[in-house]
């Protein structure tokens, strides 16, 4: 049996203000990192997405890990997209997609840390594979038996996906992404979670709760055996569907889990 870390929804900028000063900048994200790291850590660390707004801090985030674990593996969430002023726009040249490829070439230049992109990667035997993906509505429009218009207009008022992600990820390439390496991949990491029966209390009638999931109904009836890790909502849960063992490890806020620290999977 093998084992990995897991974490997702660092937000690292939410939790440390970028600062200009880069050596105290390192000092506090390092001291960050290391109240979150198990008291006997695995050799790889998995990131479920939403790394944080900024991908200088990113990798520095990166970084700090790595003075732990030997690989990271990531893939990108809907925060990782965001283009967050003016100045943040005016660089990426208002399109979300070059700052995902800008993150990934940073994340490229760190020894051992590799980009979930519709890609996978084998260590130690077990192959890891994955990509962000993203939601399509499916619970609003099978669950709450929405119509897709009144969906968007929700999803226009009430996500901040709608302003601050300037050209939005492709469900239908997300999910050409997530076939490629389904089948030879013992783990899969995505950002955006496959399932939502487990959505409990209030969620299961906010229709908000379309932007969480996707239908990943088809591709968990081929899941056994394996594990999915994913996150977004900002929770700490595991169980079996199908024997694929589904696991969310999020951080989030301050707010949501401020005691969370990064937990090991074993596989």
């Amino acid at each position: 049996m093998s084992a990995f870390d897991l974490i997702s929804d660092t937000h690292i900028d939410i939790w440390i203000t970028p600062d200009s000063d880069a050596k105290s900048h390192q000092k506090k994200i390092d001291k960050f990192i290391d109240h979150l790291i198990p008291d006997e850590p695995s050799e790889v660390l998995v990131i479920a997405g939403d790394l944080g707004h900024y991908n200088k801090q990113n990798a520095l985030m990166l970084k700090s890990l790595k003075r732990v674990y030997s690989h990271i593996l990531f893939v990108f969430g809907n925060h990782d997209l965001y283009l967050v002023s003016g100045k943040v726009r005016e660089k990426y040249a208002n399109n979300s997609m070059n700052r995902r490829t800008e993150m990934k070439s940073l994340a490229e230049e760190i020894e051992g840390v590799f980009c979930l992109d519709g890609t996978s990667i084998t260590i130690d035997g077990v192959t890891f594979g994955g990509t962000g993906m993203w939601y399509d509505f499916s619970y609003g429009l099978r669950e709450l038996h929405m119509q897709m218009d009144h969906l968007r207009r929700i999803w226009k008022g009430k996500m901040n996906d709608s302003r601050l992600i300037h050209t939005l990820p492709s469900f239908e390439e997300e999910v050409a992404k997530l076939e490629s390496i389904f089948g030879a991949s013992d783990v899969i990491v995505t950002h955006v979670g496959p399932d939502w029966s487990r959505v409990a209390g209030g969620c299961r009638y906010d229709p908000v709760t379309s932007f969480y999931y996707f239908d990943g109904s088809d591709l968990l009836s081929r899941a056994n055996g394996k594990t999915w890790c994913f996150g977004h909502t900002h929770d700490h849960y595991s169980y079996v569907k199908n024997g694929c063992y589904l696991v969310n490890n999020a951080l989030g806020y301050p707010i949501d889990n401020p005691r969370m620290r990064i937990q090991t999977i074993q596989c």
